[in-house]
């Protein structure tokens, strides 16, 4: 309550607050929830209102009893959204005497139910920065947002009260927050998934500077490598292309043709560890042994399928002395995974690779998995239909916790 409470009164005490140069800049809070099977991340909204994030929501849905102010069939935002209903929660819209009025059908990115809900309106709050620290409030009036039914909150965190679209869909919040005037934010966004519930990451609406470090000199995204996104109009989420993995700095003998796969390689913020699809998972677990050798292994634990004695491993400027992993992207990019996020320590002597199998039947290829991308800067550029990626901030002396959300003299 009184971090409401302190958030409330920025709120109030900045709103009005006139600027020399209009910032261009918004960014909220990104939480680290551990209360469930899973880690997942909320967006902090309206000064403390969680939303999980989710890279495939086509918009954004909350639990509320009944809609104040339904929206209208003749919409293009209702059209819009009933292009998604999935076909196992087939719903129609309701008609009065007088009025038709939207229904869509929001989707639980845990359990995968769908539920028929009222497409609404809803006030959203979230905050101006100049990149280094917060500047004011900024609200966005009537947002199209699903009401949604108690049940579709199962298995979601407790604090949480629904989800937050992250999507290219028109109707997700980088598409909202990005529809002002004269273009003063640009179509793009940067998210940092924190490493800890301990403090909070950071999601920023527009271009850069993103200060994540210990001086408000170090701006992220002067480290950014950029590879294309895969485009794909019947796709929500973000893809990238993979032509291969290696191991300190040695090639997978995998096929190539073996990433092609839906579109390579997807980006998830609900899938807690990255997947390979079994043919490559089983490489990357013989190619690893073999360059881990020295490394003590021990047994395994679920759901994981190579683990180790930590006191085995040494340490490095980077972490544990492990073997580096690289993704190597379509233009000849590298994605470097650093120890951090590739071992995970499950218990005071034991880590363990931190991915898994996805199974004979994977979907995709790879997909990447929330533990790989905390601590890493990640921007989608709509425009330029591309993703810049820092890989780990650490050896910057940054994090993703590092953002200063607070206030001199409030906070």
């Amino acid at each position: 309550m009184n971090t409401l409470l302190l958030l409330l009164i920025l709120a109030w005490t900045l709103s009005t607050e006139v600027f020399a140069q209009p910032p261009h800049i918004l960014v909220a809070p990104i939480l680290q929830h551990t209360d469930t099977n899973t880690s997942l991340y909320s967006i902090t909204l309206n000064g403390g209102e969680h939303y999980i994030i989710d890279f495939d929501a086509p918009f954004t849905w909350y639990q509320c009893q009944s809609p104040q102010f339904p929206v209208g069939c003749n919409y293009g935002a209702c059209s819009t959204a009933r292009t998604y209903i999935p076909p196992s929660c087939p719903v129609n819209n309701t008609f009065t005497e007088s009025q038709c009025y939207c229904n869509d059908a929001p989707v639980n990115p845990i359990t995968k139910s769908c539920a028929p809900s009222q497409m609404t309106y809803k006030d959203m709050v979230l905050y101006w920065t100049d990149g280094r620290s917060l500047l004011g409030a900024m609200d966005f009036n009537r947002l199209y947002v699903s009401c949604a039914p108690l049940s579709l909150l199962q298995s979601l965190p407790e604090e949480v009260i629904g989800v937050g679209a992250l999507s290219w869909s028109s109707l997700a919040l980088p598409y909202a927050f990005s529809d002002l005037p004269d273009q003063l934010v640009a179509r793009k966004f940067a998210l940092c998934l924190p490493s800890s519930s301990e403090a909070s990451g950071a999601i920023f609406f527009g271009d850069g500077p993103y200060n994540l470090g210990p001086s408000t000199d170090f701006d992220a995204a002067k480290v950014l490598t950029y590879t294309p996104l895969q485009a794909d109009p019947t796709l929500l989420g973000y893809y990238i292309n993979l032509t291969g993995i290696s191991i300190n700095g040695k090639a997978m003998n995998v096929p190539q043709k073996s990433f092609n796969v839906n579109q390579s390689v997807k980006l998830s913020t609900i899938v807690p560890y990255t997947t390979l699809k079994s043919n490559i998972y089983k490489t990357f677990i013989r190619d690893f042994k073999k360059a881990a050798k020295g490394i003590v292994q021990v047994t395994n634990v679920d759901p994981f399928r190579l683990c180790f004695n930590i006191s085995t491993m040494g340490s490095s400027n980077n972490g544990l002395h492990i073997p580096q992993i690289d993704l190597m992207l379509g233009k000849g990019e590298k994605w470097t995974i650093y120890p951090p996020n590739s071992i995970k320590q499950v218990n005071d002597n034991v880590g363990c690779l931190a991915f898994v199998d996805g199974g004979e039947t994977a979907e995709q290829a790879v997909v990447i998995g929330t533990y790989q991308i905390e601590n890493n800067l990640l921007q989608f550029d709509f425009n330029q239909s591309r993703l810049g990626f820092s890989s780990s901030l650490l050896p910057y002396g940054a994090t993703c916790g590092g953002f200063n959300f607070t206030v001199s003299g409030i906070v």
